[in-house]
């Protein structure tokens, strides 16, 4: 009788570390570990975020810049702003399949 209330008791402390309510995410793909560390709120499996943020700043920091340059008509190293516009607009010269074909 003793066999088998240890027994009981074994399994009994088995099935609560298997169905225990930590709220850990599962064993998943590394891809999805972010998304399932929101879901379960682990800080530990946040992942740090990208560089995004920065590069909008940059970008708009650029198109004032730019701004800047038109309306004031300002040049920088003997660029103006059409000049901008008109490397911005035009096509490159270099075909790729002739760079390809050189490599």
């Amino acid at each position: 009788m003793d066999n088998s209330a240890e027994r009981r008791k074994e399994l009994l402390a088995q099935m609560r570390k298997t169905y225990d309510d930590k709220k850990e995410p599962p064993a998943v793909h590394p891809r999805y570990k972010s998304a399932y560390g929101q879901i379960y709120n682990n800080e530990t499996n946040m992942r740090s975020s990208g560089s995004f943020g920065i590069r909008l700043f940059l970008s708009f920091l650029l198109f004032a810049a730019f701004v800047i340059m038109d309306r004031q008509e300002y040049k920088i190293m003997d660029v103006d702003s059409t000049r901008i516009i008109k490397e911005v607009q035009t096509t490159p010269e270099i075909d790729l399949e002739e760079v390809w074909k050189r490599l």
